[in-house]
């Protein structure tokens, strides 16, 4: 007990002289400071969640005294082996070896917190006594957010950490995009578009932003994504069924997906499957957030269960490095791009499709009602490609009673009036960068 104090006193003592290393400020829709709950960071591996803690530490400095502000890594070696009362002793040893600047909060922002045996009870006991926020991150290998919530009970804001946004993946780049509604007649327009076509060929992994061998840094994490999310957590055992069963599910990115159909082709090819197995495959997949599935829109509950559903990818490079194609499926990669952007926003989406198959990508519903309507295409390339896609939307805003909806594309803009009925076609580059469209 007394070496086990004598080690967390030392990492408070080297956190407290250590100065926030270089980073990417990245979007946060939490007022930390105002909330009572426990802040929960969680998400995909190597999305940046240890980063973002270290984002808040620095912000918090600014009006809040250092010693008050605490930051522990649990998968650091130098604390094990954990034995389930480390939280515990981080108080104990904190209360009476240091001294917190009296009339200010204190913050502990704990890393990795699922290593700590029995954490939860311990964290539960903390956040009753009232003495100190907490901001708390943990790993998809061993700790979902939904067992989060049933863990804290009620006690908790969850916050899902992505790869890097398009402005970040900029902005680690370092291009600045200050005067957003100029962007689209300044001379840095075409470099934009280039550097959108990387975004979308490699993704916003932080580290694979700024590493040379992208690819193979991305199969890397594919793989430990693969093994220590997946297949050790829930202990898959027909490994050659799951494998073929994710690289082919990774492969329909941003299309439809029925598990009736993908059960009846994996039998064709050699593999004994029923859909419950595959049923929990999905659920496993979401669960590690490599992947999230989009229903179609329904009031009635049976036809958002009964169709089948959208399938998109936590990164689009991550889908590019497993997959093999003779060329990149742009118009593919750009939907699940702007999937993703609407996730960040924290719209509750949905894809639309009427009796006679026309289809809507994007149905954004508040509360009760609908309040818009996007498509995405890469190009307009013919009439034909054109009228359809206006097509499904005027019977999509026929039916929710919209006056007005989105086409996001490569690099066109321009607006379309049809009966009384306004399509507006945008670049989704200027889309993902100017906050008028948030």
């Amino acid at each position: 007990m007394e070496d086990d104090i004598e080690k967390i006193r030392y990492l408070i003592e080297e956190w407290l002289e250590q100065e926030t290393p270089e980073l990417i400020e990245r979007s946060f829709p939490y007022d930390y400071k105002k909330s009572n709950l426990i802040i929960s960071l969680v998400g995909v591996r190597r999305a940046g969640k240890t980063y973002l803690l270290f984002q808040i530490a620095k912000q918090l400095r600014v009006s809040i005294p250092r010693q008050n502000i605490i930051y522990l890594n649990f998968e650091d070696n130098r604390l094990f082996p954990l034995k389930g009362d480390e939280l515990s002793s981080l108080i104990e040893t904190y209360i009476e070896n240091f001294t917190p600047a009296s009339r200010a909060p204190i913050y502990f922002l704990l890393d990795e917190i699922q290593n700590i045996p029995d954490w939860e009870r311990s964290l539960r006991r903390i956040y009753d006594q009232k003495k100190v926020k907490l901001l708390i991150t943990g790993s998809s290998s061993k700790l979902l957010s939904s067992e989060i919530a049933t863990s804290l009970r009620g006690r908790t804001l969850s916050h899902l950490v992505f790869p890097f946004s398009y402005r970040e993946f900029l902005k680690a780049k370092g291009i600045k995009i200050e005067d957003t509604p100029k962007l689209e007649y300044s001379t840095r327009r075409h470099s934009l578009l280039r550097q959108f076509q990387d975004y979308l060929r490699f993704g916003g992994f932080p580290q694979v932003v700024f590493e040379d061998a992208k690819d193979e840094l991305l199969r890397e994490y594919y793989q430990a994504i693969f093994y220590r999310d997946i297949v050790e957590r829930f202990n898959i055992r027909k490994l050659s069924l799951f494998e073929a069963f994710l690289k082919i599910l990774m492969e329909n990115n941003a299309s439809l997906f029925s598990i009736s159909k993908m059960a009846d082709y994996l039998r064709t090819i050699g593999f004994k499957v029923n859909k419950s197995t595959l049923s929990e495959y999905i659920f496993y997949a979401r669960s590690a957030f490599l992947i999230f599935d989009v229903s179609i829109f329904s009031y009635k509950v049976k036809d958002r269960l009964q169709y089948p559903r959208k399938i998109y990818a936590i990164d689009p490079g991550l889908v590019n490095a497993i997959t093999f194609r003779a060329s990149h499926n742009y118009g593919k990669m750009l939907e699940n791009v702007i999937f993703l952007e609407l996730m960040r926003r924290r719209k509750e989406v949905y894809y639309w499709k009427s009796g006679r198959n026309y289809e809507v990508d994007f149905v954004v519903k508040e509360g009760l009602k609908v309040v818009e309507l996007i498509q995405v295409v890469w190009k307009v390339a013919d009439a034909q490609t054109r009228k359809r896609e206006e097509r499904a939307l005027l019977l999509a805003m026929e039916e929710f009673g919209l006056k007005k909806a989105l086409v996001l594309t490569r690099d066109e803009k321009r607006e379309v009036k049809i009966d009384k009925k306004q399509i507006h076609y945008l670049p989704a580059w200027l889309w993902l960068l100017d906050e008028k469209y948030k």
